[in-house]
Order: structure tokens, then C-alpha cells, then sequence
């Protein structure tokens, strides 16, 4: 049985890491449920952690894959602390 090779488990790992990601980053984003939300932080920790992992498995073996799963685990992290303007507009204001 042949030995898969690493930069393409790598380029599988980094397309589903950030299907995974998005998706829960869009759950905690979007839900009005509570325990939607927590599924999704979840699943977005979940991913990070894997991915960092897998990140350090891929620094071992010097692989050009590396560099596009580290840009794609910085995005998600990115994405999920981005701002949400429409949150902004519906702040209650302060009374003066």
C-alpha cells in the first residue's frame, strides 16, 4: 500500500480546515441559538487546534504546503474576531 504523499494530505487538510472553520465561524456569526453558537466555537477551536497541529507535522517534514495552511488557519482567526458592523448599529445609545 502506498504512502500518501504529505502536500497533498497537506492541500486536503487546509481546503477542509477552512470549510470547517467558515462553517463555524458562520454558526456563532448568524445563530440566534445558544447552543448553535457554542457548536460552532467548537467546531472553529476544534479546527484551529487541528490545523496547528498539522502545521507542526508539516514544519517536520519542511513541506511547501506549509505555507498556504498557516495563511488559511490566520484568516479563520482573522474572520472570527473581525467586527461585525450590524451589531455597531443596533448598540443601544447612551443617555447624556
Amino acid at each position: 500500500m502506498p504512502v500518501p504523499d504529505i502536500e497533498i494530505c497537506l492541500s486536503v487538510l487546509t481546503y477542509s480546515g477552512l470549510l470547517l472553520g467558515t462553517w463555524g465561524v458562520l454558526w456563532v456569526r448568524t445563530s440566534a441559538s445558544p447552543f448553535l453558537i457554542l457548536c460552532g466555537r467548537g467546531i472553529f477551536l476544534s479546527t484551529l487546534v487541528l490545523m496547528g497541529i498539522t502545521c507542526l507535522v508539516a514544519a517536520s517534514y519542511r513541506a511547501d504546503g506549509l505555507i498556504y495552511l498557516g495563511l488559511s488557519a490566520g484568516f479563520l482567526v482573522i474572520l472570527m474576531l473581525w467586527e461585525s458592523p450590524r451589531e455597531a448599529l443596533h448598540a443601544p445609545k447612551a443617555q447624556a
